[in-house]
């Protein structure tokens, strides 16, 4: 295949969700766009399926949405009308050919699904010339019959984003082993894998080096039978396995113990941006910060003509009775918010001392902007290191309220 075709890539989305929870795979087609660009240029991206009926969450289904429109693809609802059937796979059927016969200088389809009605049409596509790529979850999963029917055919498992090295850590005491199987469940829940024994396992094993024969429980179903009968988790059999949940409260009182004695990745990464900003403490808390964009607010209301930003973070710094060793952490946060454009102002001879006038967006929408370039320089400075958006949003607000928005900036911004 030349590498100036023009292709069209086609997804039902019901089917790839669908491999992708029973597989326990990353719903992005970021690796499948990356694989197709090999070939030629991705001119057409459609989707179709019935989003709102998808056994998903409201905002991982949101997520689903966001991560089309980062990949540019053009997704149009197919409502269920029934429980048997849904009409997904006809409309992409009709909507493949008609652009086969009105683009004929699209010589190349790639379809994204698992599902063997589509065979006719790539026995349609085939006999007038264009060339089909297949795409489906797993080698154990798809069909021999279902790939021959592709000229060209690649696995979602296998064209998914490199993971990150995993730092593995010591486990000095039970309640380590605790902390893990948490942050396990939190990682996996993150990337919309379920937290099956069968995976928990492994990835715990790939963090540190955990025997369950060397405590008191002796296996991993104790374990879990352990931590149930103290209300940290929940269990759900399926099949001859079983899915934890952590019990809501739990996470709280585990939060606000990490609080106070930060562990594995949430030290981790509470020591990287006082790296990146270069700061002798820890970052000002969420209140905290809110604090700073009103006292800001208020001392540039006072001042029509602006203010230094040094002298600004230095007036902020004592109105809020901070100490002087916190004013490095104040200017970096309103310099940072000035360059992400969250401040009107005028440059000055000094590039690291604009005049700044006012602020141009919401206390809420700064906040935001912060986060978002912290978590673009995670990815740009740290980009083998394991990211797990539950835990960046506790470095940042105390609990997971940011983890959607965290994830969708590190994947997509």
């Amino acid at each position: 295949m030349e590498q100036n075709e023009r292709i069209a890539l086609f997804i039902d989305l019901d089917n790839f969700v669908g491999f992708c929870l029973d597989d326990g795979l990353a719903m992005d087609i970021k690796g499948e766009i990356k694989k197709l660009e090999e070939h030629g240029r991705v001119s057409i991206r459609r989707s179709f399926g019935d989003i709102v009926k998808l056994p998903m969450a409201a905002d991982k289904k949101q997520e689903l949405r966001q991560m089309l429109q980062a990949n540019l693809v053009q997704h149009e609802d197919i409502p269920h009308y029934n429980n048997y059937k849904n009409t997904a796979d006809i409309r992409l059927a009709i909507e493949a050919l008609s652009i086969a016969y009105t683009y004929p200088d699209i010589n190349c389809f790639a379809v994204i699904a698992n599902d063997r009605d589509f065979m006719p049409l790539f026995a349609k596509l085939k006999e007038i010339g264009k060339t089909v790529i297949g795409i489906g979850s797993t080698s154990d999963s798809v069909g021999e019959l279902y790939r021959s029917a592709c000229d060209i055919f690649y696995y979602h498992d296998e064209l998914g984003s490199h993971k990150p090295r995993i730092k593995r850590r010591t486990l000095n005491s039970e309640q380590d082993v605790v902390d893990l199987l948490l942050e396990t469940v939190e990682y996996l829940e993150s990337e919309d894998r379920k937290p099956l024994g069968a995976t928990l396992v492994p990835e715990m094993k790939a963090r540190a080096d955990l025997d369950f024969k060397n405590y008191p429980y002796g296996s991993f179903r104790g374990f879990c039978e352990m931590l149930e009968g103290k209300g940290i988790i929940s269990t759900e059999p399926q099949g001859g396995d079983v899915i934890v949940s952590i019990v809501p409260g739990a996470v709280v009182e585990r939060a606000e113990s990490q609080e106070q004695r930060p562990t594995g990745l949430l030290q981790e990464y509470m020591d990287f941006v006082k790296s990146v900003f270069k700061l002798k403490a820890d970052l000002p808390s969420h209140d905290q910060r809110l604090q700073i964009y009103h006292k800001a607010d208020e001392i540039l209301a006072e001042n029509p003509e602006g203010v230094p930003l040094k002298e600004l973070s230095q007036q902020v710094t004592d109105e809020l009775g901070l100490s002087n060793g916190e004013q490095t952490a104040v200017y970096k946060i309103i310099y940072t918010l000035y360059r992400s454009q969250s401040y009107l102002a005028e440059r000055t001879e000094d590039s690291y001392n604009p005049q700044i006038l006012h602020s141009i967006v919401s206390h809420e929408d700064m906040e935001k902007n912060l986060i978002k370039r912290l978590i673009i320089l995670f990815r740009k400075h740290q980009p083998e290191s394991e990211f797990n958006a539950h835990k960046w949003s506790e470095v940042f607000v105390g609990n997971t309220s940011f983890s959607r928005l965290i994830k969708f900036v590190y994947n997509y911004e």
